[in-house]
Formats: structure tokens, C-alpha cells, sequence
């Protein structure tokens, strides 16, 4: 087969998921976030709560690059803060509902995408695909 043809499918069906990704932000309604600070969220759902040197450490930021980050955090909702019990001076960073939606938001495309895919298919050919994810993604163990 030639390699243009499966190029314009391959993105096809790119422009599908990219299509149902735009879909999970609109029924949001939140545009703002780039993708660094997504990737952020992301961390801090990972690591539940972690202190601003924690995640300093592991967004590989300053922490005066980390300040101005959580700020908008806060005033878009996206976080909260909680002054440790043992050493006052200590402020742990979660994420609050709405920054666990956004967070989750890569989950909530796929499955936007997948029920975009049980709509087009045939179990057969559902099947078929689900095996050549699967081969395709054999080198991601």
C-alpha cells in the first residue's frame, strides 16, 4: 500500500481524536491551560499532596517559577492549599475537583474518542483495531 494513503488515514483519524480532545475542553469550558501547566496537574494528581520544594523538585522549575505557576493554579481553582500541622510554616498543594476533571482530561478524551469509534465500527473491525493498537504499542511495555 502506499505510504500517502496510510499517511492521510493515520491523520484522519489523528484530526478524530484531536476533534474529541477540543470536544472534553468545550464541555469544560476551560481554554486556558498550556501544556506545560497541564502536564502539572498531571504530577500533582500523581503525587496527591506535595509541598512547593517537592514540586519545585519535580517540575524542574524555580521556586519563584513554581509561585507564579501555583498562583494561577489558585485563582483558576485548579489547586488548594494546606499549611502542614507540624511546621506552620509548610503549605501543601492538591488539587481541588475542578483540577482533577482538567488533570483527568486525557482519560476523558480517550474514552470520547473510543465512543466516537464504537459509533463508526463493526465489533469486527473494532476487534481488529483494538489488535493493531496493540501491535503498534508492543515497544511500550
Amino acid at each position: 500500500m502506499d505510504r500517502e494513503v496510510v499517511r492521510n488515514a493515520f491523520n484522519r483519524f489523528l484530526k478524530m481524536y484531536f476533534n474529541s480532545s477540543r470536544e472534553v475542553y468545550e464541555e469544560m469550558n476551560y481554554k486556558e491551560l498550556t501544556g506545560k501547566q497541564f502536564k502539572y496537574l498531571k504530577l500533582i494528581r500523581e503525587k496527591k499532596k506535595a509541598t512547593y520544594s517537592e514540586l519545585a523538585e519535580l517540575f524542574n522549575i524555580s521556586k519563584p517559577t513554581l509561585t507564579e505557576t501555583i498562583c494561577r493554579f489558585l485563582k483558576a481553582g485548579l489547586v488548594k492549599k494546606t499549611r502542614c500541622d507540624e511546621d506552620q510554616r509548610v503549605y501543601y498543594i492538591s488539587l481541588t475537583k475542578k483540577g482533577e476533571i482538567i488533570a483527568m482530561t486525557n482519560e476523558l478524551e480517550s474514552k470520547k474518542a473510543i465512543t466516537k469509534i464504537f459509533d463508526r465500527l463493526t465489533e469486527e473491525e473494532i476487534e481488529q483495531a483494538v489488535v493493531l493498537f496493540n501491535k503498534m504499542g508492543d515497544d511500550l511495555k
